[in-house]
This record gives structure tokens, C-alpha cells and sequence, in this order.
């Protein structure tokens, strides 16, 4: 499994009471933790976009076919990228 994706055993079970399909019941703090786990893995998988796509136009830079910015030049690029679809 890979690091910082959830998993059935990150759940405490004994917290989390089930009413039906649609409603659960857990306590603050483990629902605490679950969130602050899942950021962390969305955070992560954002690094690692980030990081394909700069080796994507380190590559294409390579080939000639674009020119070469800064780490920081290129992030707000993504990100620009990101926000437009």
C-alpha cells in the first residue's frame, strides 16, 4: 500500500457507529485525524503532479520545443495551469 493513502486499518471502528447507509457517528478526534491523514495524502500526490510535469517539460525543454524557468516560475505556471483546467 502506498504511504499516506487510507486504509481500513486507519479507522478506530470502535468509534464510528453506523445508522444506516447514509448516516455514521464518529468522535471529533478520530475524525480529526482522518482528515489531517487525508491532506497529507493529497498534499503529497500534489508534489508528485508537480514533479511529473516538470520532468514532462524538462524533457520537452531538451527537445527544444520550450524555454527554460525557475522552479518558482514554473510552480506558479502549474498552478495558473491547475486553476484553468
Amino acid at each position: 500500500m502506498f504511504p499516506g493513502i487510507l486504509r481500513l486499518e486507519d479507522f478506530n471502528l470502535g468509534n464510528i457507529k453506523f445508522k444506516n447507509e447514509d448516516e455514521i457517528t464518529i468522535k471529533l478526534k478520530d475524525l480529526k485525524v482522518l482528515l489531517e491523514r487525508n491532506s497529507n495524502a493529497f498534499k503529497e500526490l500534489e508534489e508528485i503532479l508537480f514533479a511529473m510535469e516538470m520532468e514532462k517539460r524538462a524533457t520537452e525543454v531538451e527537445k527544444g520545443n520550450y524555454e527554460l524557468h525557475s522552479l518558482e516560475e514554473m510552480k506558479s505556471l502549474l498552478v495558473e495551469m491547475k486553476k484553468n483546467g
